[in-house]
């Protein structure tokens, strides 16, 4: 029988790790797709308990807004349920070296309840419940994720690079920082591919290859990490705002995604060569018609409808066409083996765990449809999306019920009401720019 890399990543951690490993860092995403964990000694999570059950967090951090003040409505997770004791599950088809932090392990891993259930808020879960929907049609996600991000001079707003799309003489202004990041990214194997300068004052934009779906947005959470960590040790900052600069091009998160088969053809292999092709239009309308509500996910923040402005190739409302960067839904119909979905929509603050959800939970509820539009009114569509994250507020209250059965109904209540806690953040806050313009 073949080893297999859980197995020899178990054998790791239980016969233990190379001698100079001092620190094993369990993480999970919490519900802003940022990184939470802990360091601890190898030997905490060596124990058969501790890989079969996991080893205790809390649920504190997954009800905290993202400066980490503890969001108070929330009845029954987070500060006013006690913070009770989640455990973490590691992956161990995860573990792999932290090329930043000397003699350092990283695992991703899973939550859980006290009681062995999966934990209905965790966005790794979340995830795995999508993923399994589609499952049931005999189809896998792929995906990778586009990141543009701003460097800047750490702690201040001053851009590294110019704003010359993809030139060389843009990308020399940082090539310690790219090198570093390219050596961080191989040694966490991310597949990165493509790194190029953007239109706007220190806009780099990284591709990764695709992959299935948890592990894409295991990929994409580390790349955002893998990227802060490099900047930093150059004297710079990444920055992962929607929109950090008014009047300039905002950061994007595209993401590329197909559907394969259980004997690996691509599921949109077909409609390379036929316009009228039902599996494309049921994917395609599903995405389109949910699209409103999960702006939601796509665009979480108040930053994040900042970004969606006419003229900047973000897009503004659900439409869904061949090869044109003004949709939201572009269809890249190459050949059979190539053709994929680019949805783009999402900004650079999405939780990529969370985005794919949506994306597995839209094209499920497309293929269980009753009915769907022939190519000619699919074609057509330009539905209107939120401008606003109010409007998306609203979008996803009036959201389709299939969506809660996909995603989880107490997922769906409790990520609505962090949103709202940001937006009623927002409302009570008083910005310079007021103070300027009424004062």
């Amino acid at each position: 029988m073949s080893t297999t890399f859980a197995d020899s990543a178990r054998a790791a951690v239980v016969n233990g790790l190379p001698a100079d490993a001092h620190s094993v860092v369990p993480l999970f995403p919490d519900i802003h797709g940022n990184l939470r964990g802990k360091l601890v000694d190898p030997k905490v999570i060596s124990s058969d308990r501790a890989l079969t059950e996991g080893i205790p967090t809390t649920d504190l951090l997954l009800a905290v807004d993202p400066l980490d003040e503890p969001i108070t409505t929330l009845s029954t997770m987070g500060l006013k349920g006690g913070a009770k004791d989640l455990l973490l599950r590691p992956d161990l088809t995860t573990l792999r070296p932290m090329p930043w932090f000397p003699a350092a392990y990283l695992l991703l891993g899973d939550l859980y309840e006290t009681s062995g259930e999966p934990c209905a808020v965790s966005p790794r879960q979340v995830l795995r419940k999508a993923l399994d929907a589609l499952a049931s049609h005999g189809l896998k996600l792929k995906a990778a994720f586009e990141f543009e991000f701003r460097l800047f001079r750490e702690g201040t707003w001053e851009p590294a690079t110019a704003g010359l799309s993809y030139s060389p003489l843009t990308l020399s202004h940082v090539t310690d920082f790219i090198g570093t990041l390219r050596r961080y990214a191989d040694e966490l194997r991310l597949g990165l591919s493509v790194v190029h300068s953007e239109g706007a004052p220190g806009l780099i934009e990284v591709n990764v290859d695709p992959q299935d779906g948890v592990a894409a947005a295991d990929t994409a959470a580390l790349l955002r990490l893998v990227a802060v960590e490099a900047a930093r040790r150059h004297g710079l900052s990444a920055n992962f705002m929607a929109k950090p600069i008014a009047h300039e091009e905002g950061s994007s998160a595209h993401v590329h995604f197909s559907m394969w088969d259980e004997v690996g053809d691509n599921a949109l292999g077909a409609a390379a060569g036929n316009r009228d092709d039902e599996f494309y239009r049921r994917a395609a309308w599903g995405m389109l018609t949910h699209l409103p509500a999960l702006s939601l996910i796509y665009n979480p923040t108040i930053n994040s409808y900042k970004r969606l402005v006419p003229g900047y190739f973000a897009p503004v409302s659900a439409a869904c066409g061949p090869d044109d960067r003004s949709f939201a839904l572009r269809a890249l119909l190459k050949s059979p083996a190539a053709s994929r979905f680019e949805l783009r929509r999402p900004g650079a603050d999405c939780n990529p765990y969370l985005t794919l959800a949506a994306i597995a939970a839209s094209v499920h509820l497309g293929l269980i449809d009753r009915t769907v539009p022939d190519r000619g009114q699919l074609d057509r569509h330009d539905g209107a999306l939120p401008t606003s994250l109010e409007g998306a507020i609203v979008e996803f209250r009036n959201r389709d019920g299939h969506l809660d059965q996909v995603l989880g109904a107490e997922f769906c209540t409790h990520y609505l009401q962090t949103r709202e806690w940001e937006l009623h953040a927002w409302q009570n806050a008083v910005s310079e720019w007021e103070r300027q313009r009424y004062a």
